[in-house]
């Protein structure tokens, strides 16, 4: 799974790049829709659900 909750607060989803493992803990994203929305806008890529895969803008570009 690449997106679970962050170690210093449960309530806010992580997001971790399945090739490099580099997150994106960056803003308080407590829903999935909204992370995913914020990591697109930032140049993450893969598949819109939380089980990924997941890639970070260095590994996706």
């Amino acid at each position: 799974m690449t997106a679970i909750p962050a170690e210093h607060d449960p309530a806010r989803l992580l997001l971790i790049c399945d090739h490099c493992g580099r997150a994106d803990d960056s803003g308080p994203h407590e829903v999935w829709p909204v992370l995913w929305a914020h990591a697109l806008a930032n140049g993450w890529g893969g598949r819109d659900r939380a089980i990924g895969p997941h890639s970070c803008p260095r590994c996706a570009g």
